[in-house]
């Protein structure tokens, strides 16, 4: 209690208190924005031979599995799945864009070389194409 008192009467520690106060519940505010939007709004786009053939919005209670046919014959079955996106069946010979897994993010596009196709996910916020700073 004395302690207390202590801080009542001390301005320098007041302020001190109110300002590391006020830091740290700005910062929670900023990671709880950050969680609540980065959950919100992703959709997937699927491109196949540079087209753009579906975008498909990414939310929890989709489910849903297709098969796209590649210009020289081959398929890709892609499956969507609370929130996420894949391919869980290919014909190519490596089969890297299945052991690829799901995605739910924007950082690692799945891709399949010998079908050219790619799944990107993207923010819905995101207004310009360009991800880079360019001089």
């Amino acid at each position: 209690m004395k302690f207390l008192k202590g801080l009542l009467y001390d301005k320098k520690a007041l302020w001190l208190t109110f300002a590391v106060l006020a830091v740290f519940f700005a910062a929670a505010a900023a990671i709880w924005i950050q969680v609540r939007s980065s959950s919100e709004g992703k959709t997937a786009a699927i491109y196949q031979d540079g087209r753009l053939l579906r975008r498909i919005p990414l939310t929890d209670g989709t489910n849903e599995s297709f098969k796209l046919k590649s210009s020289g014959g081959g398929y890709n079955t892609i499956r969507i799945s609370d929130g996420k996106i894949g391919i869980t069946a290919a014909d190519c010979p490596d089969m890297l864009c299945v052991k690829m897994g799901m995605i739910s993010s924007t950082g690692c596009p799945i891709s399949c070389l010998p079908h050219k196709l790619v799944i990107q996910i993207e923010d819905a916020k995101e207004e310009s194409p360009i991800d880079a700073t360019t001089r």
